[in-house]
């Protein structure tokens, strides 16, 4: 260990933690906060206090990473639920680390869930709604309303940011069903949500394994085995995500304050959408792969009609990205009961794609050397958001007003309508 990182324990209701004092800030790496038995298994709280040694990272662990003050005492606190399509991603991401937060008296929590079918494999007899690592989720919220205040937290003050799949992951903790009272508001970042329901694929992915979808069968299989079946069934969903928590019903959220954001291009960088887009007959094969996306072909001429003036080179990656993304950021602010705003991320320089805003976000790996006026002021607005509870622009009420934020400049401009085109494509009034 460095001469520059000090141990620092602190003594919490689940038992004593051991983390790393440096440069003024306390870091604790990979605290676990339940107890699974088996991959396939629903979690279990702890039942007694364990002492824990959180001075270095495991990002394969099933856990969760803070960072705060030296000094924190009744800080807000952000709690991340990291992307990754439902299949990868940690809770120790080096680019979030939580420093610059901490640095502004935020504390910030990295939580880490099972991912692929460990996570979101659905099993007969399995509560309707439920998924393992949503309830992974759920009791690090638990873990957190009992421990947090030993590190210097409030625990009526925190605020649930969740990106792509840990959005969905996000909003899903907040159904009405699931919501406990363990944040007081969400910011929403480019909620990715599969298309149909897994029992619907349950199908394919058996013919896919070999083996009947059951927790005996798949943790029978050899890890091989296993990834290549997975990768054959992922193959049907290239243009989606595979797994997930299925349908999003915006209607059904609680009653609590809700961020919700889009990239203009979300994915106007993956391979498959720029080979297209590169061809002569790119409109008419968009046109042709529509109901993949769930669009019908009377509604797609009215999307490309209106995407065109977004960007009329790029009709596969706009396709994708309003089929995968922004969809469901035109649902949630609609159809959320409670209180919504929308923001969307542009930039001057390049397309703003998936995940373009997580740098600025939480102000990179925390180093004042890589800092710009624009990731200052995204970062401020995160800090200010997550201590008082104020988006600090309109709501997006009747007139559907959106906060347009330019990465590259820091610009904002109010917009109207950004993606009611999108809305008008993909949903009819029966559907919500």
């Amino acid at each position: 260990m460095s001469s520059a990182q000090i141990p620092v324990t602190v003594a919490t209701a689940s038992g004593r933690i051991t983390g790393v004092r440096r440069d003024g800030l306390h870091y604790f790496h990979s605290v676990r906060y339940c107890n699974i038995p088996s991959p396939y298994s629903p979690a279990e709280p702890y039942d007694r206090s364990v002492d824990q040694d959180a001075r270095e990272p495991h990002p394969e662990d099933i856990a969760l990473s803070i960072t705060t003050p030296a000094d924190a005492n009744d800080c807000p606190v952000v709690v991340y639920v990291h992307g990754g399509r439902y299949e990868h991603g940690s809770h120790e991401d080096p680019r979030l680390s939580g420093t610059k937060n901490a640095r502004h008296g935020v504390i910030q929590v990295n939580v880490g869930y099972r991912v692929g079918l460990a996570g979101f494999a659905r099993f007969d007899g399995d509560e309707a709604d439920r998924y393992r690592a949503i309830d992974d989720c759920l009791l690090a919220l638990e873990w957190l309303q009992h421990n947090i205040e030993a590190f210097g937290g409030d625990k009526t003050n925190i605020t649930l940011v969740g990106q792509s799949a840990g959005t969905a992951i996000s909003l899903w903790l907040a159904r009405r069903d699931h919501f406990r009272g363990g944040f007081r508001r969400v910011l929403a970042l480019s909620p990715a949500f599969p298309r149909d329901r897994f029992e619907h694929r349950v199908t394919d992915l058996r013919k896919a394994l070999g083996v009947p979808v059951t927790r005996q069968a798949l943790e029978k299989m050899d890890p091989e085995s296993l990834a290549k079946g997975y990768a054959k069934f992922r193959k049907k969903y290239r243009f989606d995500v595979a797994l997930g928590p299925a349908p999003l019903r915006a209607e059904e959220l609680a009653d609590i304050p809700i961020v919700v954001t889009s990239t203009r291009d979300e994915f106007y960088d993956m391979p498959a959408a720029q080979r297209i887009d590169k061809m002569a007959l790119a409109g008419f094969i968009t046109s042709y792969l529509s109901p993949k996306f769930g669009i019908s072909q009377g509604h797609f001429k009215q999307w490309r009609q209106l995407a065109h003036y977004v960007d009329p080179q790029r009709p596969m990656g706009r396709l994708i990205g309003d089929a995968a993304v922004r969809r469901w950021t035109a649902q949630v602010a609609e159809y959320a009961p409670g209180p919504t705003w929308m923001m969307e991320f542009t930039r001057t320089n390049a397309p703003a794609v998936h995940c373009a805003e997580l740098g600025p976000l939480f102000g990179g790996n925390g180093s004042e050397g890589e800092n710009n006026a624009p990731a200052e002021e995204l970062n401020e607005w995160l800090r200010h958001f997550a201590t008082t509870g104020e988006p600090g622009f309109p709501s997006y009420g009747d007139d559907h007003q959106v906060l347009e934020f330019d990465l590259d400049t820091g610009e904002r401009r109010l917009a109207y309508a950004t993606l009611d085109y999108v809305a008008a494509a993909f949903y009819n009034d029966e559907e919500l």
